[in-house]
């Protein structure tokens, strides 16, 4: 099996978890395994609106998940990149990083671990010990030509059949439950 066998299952159990966190009119539509470009059409005609990226060129790039969360005629982009195995490591949220900096305008991005076998630790040595030191920057700004681009990721364990949990990262400003989420998406919305 590959990580893509399960994007729909995570999908599906993720949009049950977190309507349980936000308010009931706002509505939540995703998107599988396509390019960026592609992943924003579906979720706008989904959601019957229009994201846009202000004339901003968005970047082709081969993506897991996108989840758009619209409350009335505002929307938020939820980003998520998906690894099938039995520990993450740092080279794992390196790449979700460097997705939402050349995406630019997606501001919130989560790490998702889909849990191959058993694993007592779903870190790497080498990325709890970062963690546990704070030396990994889980919200950061980017500023480009004196735009700033803020940033804020969470990282979540799956099983396949199973639930969700999230990895503890308050220490390094990380996203850590949906209540955390659920407060950004209500920011993002307002």
């Amino acid at each position: 099996m590959k990580e893509i066998d399960f994007y729909e299952e995570f999908s599906e159990k993720f949009i049950k978890y977190l309507r349980g966190y936000i308010e009931s009119n706002i509505e939540i539509a995703y998107s599988v395994n396509k390019s960026l470009d592609v992943m924003i059409k579906e979720v706008s005609t989904k959601l019957n609106t229009e994201i846009s990226f202000e004339n901003e060129y968005i970047p082709k790039l081969k993506l897991d998940i996108l989840f758009a969360i619209k409350k009335e005629n505002k929307t938020h982009l939820i980003l998520f990149e998906v690894k099938y195995l039995q520990q993450l490591s740092l080279k794992d949220y390196s790449q979700l990083s460097g997705y939402l900096q050349v995406a630019k305008n997606i501001s919130t991005g989560i790490l998702l671990l889909v849990v191959k076998g058993s694993s007592p630790n779903k870190l790497s040595n080498d990325f709890n010990e970062i963690i546990k030191l704070k030396k990994l920057p889980m919200d950061w700004v980017q500023t480009i030509n004196d735009k700033e681009y803020p940033y804020k990721t969470g990282i979540i364990s799956f099983q396949p059949g199973n639930g969700i949990n999230w990895i503890d990262s308050k220490i390094i400003n990380g996203i850590s439950n949906f209540e955390e989420l659920a407060s950004i998406i209500k920011k993002a919305t307002a």
